[in-house]
């Protein structure tokens, strides 16, 4: 088996991936339900964790992620120290993430945050970028901040909790 991450393309077909689960009901209903449609919309782009298949030639869909360009208030990261900066930050915003459950706890999300990782540090390159945003769900909160992430106003749970990773603690 080898797994390749590669930008999602909507009009392909991948093994699995109408019964993608990854335990998440709102992800779940992303995947089948808007991930596509955004994709072709231009709204965000998607960055799929594939397994590749030997024989059939359709490639079974394991994970995703989807970004896209964003901006958050000054006030919304004074619990990060950044000196001076103007009052909208851009960045990027890690919209969803999500491995079939089958193949989790293998060290993909992992993987596909460092492909994220590796997104945002070229695409700071061609255009202003501070760092990588994101809500995270309650079970995931402890994932990012092991990955360095810094809560933004404390964890919210139940809620989606906002965190925020500078560029320059990307490594």
């Amino acid at each position: 088996m080898r797994f390749v991450i590669s930008r999602f393309d909507p009009w392909a077909k991948y093994a699995g991936f109408n019964q993608f689960d990854c335990q998440h009901h709102q992800i779940n209903k992303f995947v089948k339900d808007s991930l596509k449609k955004q994709v072709k919309q231009g709204l965000s782009v998607a960055y799929a964790l594939l397994e590749e298949s030997e024989n059939s030639g359709v490639d079974r869909f394991v994970g995703f992620y989807t970004i896209a360009s964003h901006s958050i208030p000054l006030s919304a990261v004074t619990s990060i120290q950044l000196g001076s900066l103007p009052r909208i930050i851009p960045c990027i915003r890690l919209i969803m993430l999500g491995i079939h459950i089958e193949d989790a706890n293998k060290g993909f999300g992992s993987q596909l945050m460092n492909h994220a990782f590796d997104v945002v540090k070229s695409s700071a390159n061609s255009v202003g970028c501070y760092g990588l945003y994101l809500d995270a769900d309650a079970g995931a909160v402890n994932f990012y901040k092991k990955l360095g992430f810094v809560l933004l106003g404390g964890d919210k749970t139940p809620e989606p909790s906002p965190m925020f990773i500078t560029l320059s603690a990307i490594s």
